[in-house]
């Protein structure tokens, strides 16, 4: 109860839109107090970049009178926020200033570094804490030719609420690329969804997947990476273009059906990289007659299993019948190995034999994967960005309820009505319902019934 009149006091008190691009044109054109406010707005974010920024204003008296002990401060928060150069930089300070202004600096860093609300090991945000209702019949949209020859791969991820009979009565998407392409389809069709009756709502999320087969391959990957520069602009710090790539990237993923990994020994890409690689295939084969579930594993330049990296999904056989056997047409990798698998995933880059999927694990930079532009995108201030990890984390959850976000406050509400908060929920939904939220509307009368 107390989290619940906590996150309604901080709607109340809080609401100012933080943009990293906002306050560094501000700075750039000597609008020091602007930039300052700017960058303070983006420390709650745990934006790295912001901290460093104003502690180089307030070492070089931009804007204000030099402050040795305020920079220093600003500085150790930029390096427990990892900033790659802060840590060179507060050695260097530390011989400039005095004890009394280290320990100062020290003590505000730390106050600073805990009202950063966005952490590194955040919980993952539930709509619901319930089981979902069983699917009895849920239509893919029909979407027009017209429309998949214009758009011939996409996505789009949804939150929706069911009601007691099991029919879909209020539905908005979070994320989806294009954005805002197959919406319309979506809602009409999932209007037609059905799931078991309980008599009681349910809140659920979905993501639907679109595209032409043979509509994307490397090259044409690569060409979507590449348009309209999103590349470059993610680069320099556009939160919109960060938040387009990291969609961009979670849709290659899903049509090339490659499997990716951080390699934290690979350098940073310098321009577009190329993903050629995530839809190429090779002839891969292993005798295990008796596979059942999947299993992850490492080989070595022999195609050799010498090591077994996940066995939580694997069924049959006994872990220790796996290792030594060969992958034939594999070199030193990893690959994930499955057999009765749902048959609703779509594969590209596979290899088939007696049932069993092969698929090799591609090294990567942290930069290609969509979490990390998505986060890059959210701590710079882009909305929705923050949406999307909001549906996924309890921080980014918590700062669109401060930041007062009608699409946030709507479906928290709805959350804290059918966690038995309906005061606090139907207050949210009302601020929702102000804002100009429409589905907060039909929130509140479905479920005030």
């Amino acid at each position: 109860m107390r989290i619940v009149f906590l996150i309604l006091f901080l709607v109340a008190t809080f609401g100012v839109r933080a943009d990293w691009l906002v306050a560094l044109q501000a700075y750039e054109n000597k609008k020091y107090s602007a930039a300052k406010v700017g960058f303070e707005n983006l420390l709650p974010l745990g934006n790295a970049d912001a901290a460093f920024n104003l502690a180089v204003m307030a070492y070089y008296g931009e804007g204000q009178e030099v402050n040795l002990e305020e920079a220093l401060s600003h500085f150790l928060l930029a390096e427990k926020l990892q900033h790659p150069q802060a840590t060179e930089i507060v050695k260097r300070i530390y011989q400039e200033a005095s004890a009394a202004q280290r320990v100062a600096a020290e003590d505000a860093a730390s106050k600073a570094f805990s009202a950063v609300i966005i952490k590194q090991d955040a919980k993952a945000y539930q709509l619901s804490r319930e089981h979902a209702p069983a699917q009895i019949s849920t239509p893919m949209p029909d979407i027009p030719d017209d429309v998949s020859r214009k758009n011939p791969f996409g996505y789009i991820v949804l939150q929706f609420l069911v009601d007691g009979s099991g029919r879909v009565q209020v539905v908005d998407a979070i994320d989806g690329f294009p954005e805002g392409v197959f919406d319309s389809y979506t809602f009409r069709a999932m209007r037609r969804w059905q799931y078991e009756a309980t008599g009681k709502p349910h809140l659920l999320s979905v993501k639907l997947n679109f595209w032409v087969k043979g509509a994307m391959n490397g090259r044409s990957a690569n060409q979507v990476l590449s348009h309209q520069n999103l590349w470059q602009y993610a680069q320099i710090g556009s939160g919109r273009h960060q938040e387009m790539l990291g969609s961009v990237l979670n849709l290659v993923s899903m049509v090339s059906g490659a499997l990716v990994y951080v390699e934290p020994s690979l350098s940073e890409p310098q321009s577009a990289p190329d993903l050629s690689a995530w839809f190429e295939t090779k002839k891969l084969e292993v005798n295990i007659s008796s596979l059942e579930g999947s299993v992850s594993v490492q080989t070595n330049e022999q195609g050799e299993i010498v090591r077994l990296l996940d066995i939580s999904s694997l069924y049959k056989p006994e872990p220790e019948k796996i290792l030594g056997l060969k992958v034939r047409g594999a070199a030193a990798g990893i690959f994930e190995l499955t057999k009765n698998i749902s048959q609703d995933r779509s594969f590209s880059r596979i290899s088939k034999r007696d049932g069993i999927i092969i698929q090799q694990y591609l090294p990567v930079h942290a930069m290609l994967t969509p979490g990390f532009w998505w986060k890059k995108a959210a701590v710079n201030g882009d909305r929705r960005a923050q949406r999307i990890l909001g549906a996924q984390r309890e921080d980014w959850q918590f700062y669109l309820l401060q930041q007062q976000d009608p699409m946030a406050m709507a479906w928290h509400g709805a959350r804290l009505i059918l966690d038995g908060e309906r005061t606090e929920g139907v207050t949210l939904l009302e601020q929702a319902k102000t804002a100009g939220y429409k589905p907060a509307a039909d929130l509140i009368e479905v479920l005030a019934q």
